[in-house]
């Protein structure tokens, strides 16, 4: 009975983080709230969107420490007692199961521009570290807060709210280093060595204290876990030190400047002073921030006075897309006007309000400033693509046609370069180049959905059922729709000639399923 109600605590969790599904290919995509900038404009309910946002920010964050800890503790549910040990191979697995978990309740930001971004910058820092067991994999979260955490096996987790944030790459980078310096110290495999039995008690008092939000979240939550068992929550100020000392080695290694970690950690500081009864979440999870602050300027005492850095290019370009991501269409387009209002020329500022237009439906304004940005950079790969996506969302695929290929020129892997053009090749009729686009966007990115659904679509029309079925099947699978994932691959074996691969997939499936089943 325990167990049961344990189970039915995390499906009530469950109903609050999934509320909303993102289809970023051909669909207009879905954005949240944020908080980059103070707002000038706006009602009380702009506000009250943002607080409710906030709080399901808190209501995820409190099922992953639910689930998985702080840090990347694994709180058991079911087991009397602690992991005795854990390999660097288990801690990878746990690992990539516990990716699978996340990556069904968290709201990640899936524009590759963003993605390559933080890969170039983790991959940057990796590279100067020498040899690690781990495959290291960098995931941004759509959250106002600017909160970051790892868990086991290289995995590690940007809000949104920290890249906007911050002033320069090297803040960003900064953060980065300081989560790779935990994982590579097996601080989250500690912790799941040292993780116990969590009580419903608890599980109830976490979740209370996170849905109360303000002043009560650290009275009820302190007050549950007292009455709780002792568990390690946050990571330890030991533990804090140590990934100080490694993240400013790596960031000034990877040729990042070694203020930008000092000079994140000091705009939380100013944040937990302005507003003491709601300090960013980042600081409960990595506490001593004097004395990490302390540290660092001990560090950087013979190194040049730090001098003010704009964020480069790319970082702006970042912090445009994620301003829309997060933003209302009003709020997102209100924004970019003023920034072009004072620069008409500003590149970034045409392409977020293209973006913000496109957001609301308004592919029709989207095109004017993308074709004016298009003007000004005429080899950004990033305007050409929006441009021709625009083009084709249109229906006018011969223009669209033109200014993909002109992206694919200057970025031959841009995945959604390629997946469009593969739409404007369907369109059009030519199911050849069609899905020539598509199995090259599918060798760079497996992992994208839709891309799934429209290679079902071209096989059928080049009627091969098989392929079409197993496609199909690995939309539904990708989707966590399991039951009709099997129904296209038990169809698959009627049209397939060799059946090995796709019986042995069935019978995974089958047996997720019934796993599925048992936990509802």
């Amino acid at each position: 009975m325990k167990r049961r109600r344990g189970k039915t605590v995390l499906l009530i969790v469950n109903e609050f983080i999934c509320q909303r599904r993102e289809y970023l290919l051909g669909t207009v995509r879905p954005r949240i709230g944020a908080q980059w900038e103070d707002l000038e404009d706006g009602g009380s309910s702009k506000e009250t969107v943002v607080k409710k946002r906030r709080h399901q920010w808190r209501i995820i964050i409190a099922s992953l420490f639910l689930l998985y800890g702080w840090g990347g503790t694994i709180l058991n549910f079911n087991s009397p007692s602690a992991h005795a040990s854990l390999s660097v191979e288990k801690e990878k697995e746990l690992g990539r199961k516990l990716v699978l978990q996340i990556e069904k309740q968290l709201d990640l930001v899936r524009d590759p521009t963003v993605q390559q971004y933080v890969d170039g910058m983790g991959n940057r820092i990796l590279s100067e570290i020498g040899g690690t067991p781990y495959d290291f994999r960098f995931y941004v979260v759509k959250s106002p807060d600017p909160n970051a955490f790892a868990i086991p096996g290289g995995h590690i987790f940007l809000a949104s709210g920290l890249i906007l944030m911050a002033s320069s790459e090297d803040e960003v980078a900064g953060v980065v280093s300081h989560e790779i310096g935990h994982i590579k110290s097996r601080h989250t495999a500690e912790r799941i060595e040292r993780s116990k039995k969590l009580s419903l008690i608890t599980i109830a008092g976490i979740l209370a204290g996170v849905i109360a939000g303000g002043k009560a979240t650290g009275a009820i939550t302190t007050g549950s876990v007292a009455a709780g068992q002792t568990l390690a929550l946050k990571y330890s100020r030991e533990d804090e030190r140590e990934a100080d000392q490694l993240g400013f080695q790596y960031l000034t290694k990877a040729g990042y400047d070694g203020w930008g970690l000092l000079s994140f950690l000091e705009k939380l500081q100013r944040m937990r002073s302005l507003s003491p009864g709601t300090p960013p979440y980042y600081l409960s999870t990595h506490p001593g921030i004097e004395d990490r602050i302390s540290y660092l300027m001990e560090r950087l005492r013979d190194s040049p006075t730090r001098a003010f850095k704009e964020a480069g290019k790319d970082l702006k370009r970042v912090q445009a897309i994620l301003f829309v991501e997060e933003r209302e269409s009003q709020v997102a387009i209100k924004h970019f006007e003023s920034i072009l209002n004072r620069k008409a020329a500003d590149l970034d500022g045409l392409y977020g309000l293209a973006l913000a237009y496109r957001k609301m439906g308004r592919i029709d304004l989207a095109i004017g400033p993308l074709e004016r940005a298009r003007h000004l950079s005429p080899k950004d790969g990033g305007v050409l693509r929006e441009l021709g996506i625009c083009y084709f969302l249109q229906g006018r695929l011969d223009e669209a046609g033109s200014v993909l290929k002109e992206s694919l020129g200057i970025h031959p892997k841009d995945i959604l370069s390629l997946y469009y053009m593969g739409r404007t090749y369907q369109e059009k009729g030519n199911l050849e180049a069609s899905l020539d686009a598509y199995l090259r966007a599918k060798e760079i990115n497996p992992d994208m959905v839709d891309l799934y659904y429209s290679l079902a679509m071209v096989y059928g029309k080049r009627d091969d059922a098989c392929n079409s079925h197993r496609n199909l099947s690995a939309y539904f699978s990708k989707r966590g729709e399991l039951k009709y994932a099997l129904i296209h691959l038990e169809k698959a074996l009627d049209y397939c000639e060799e059946t090995g691969e796709i019986k042995e997939e069935i019978r995974r499936l089958e047996k997720a399923l019934k796993d599925e089943t048992r936990k509802m």
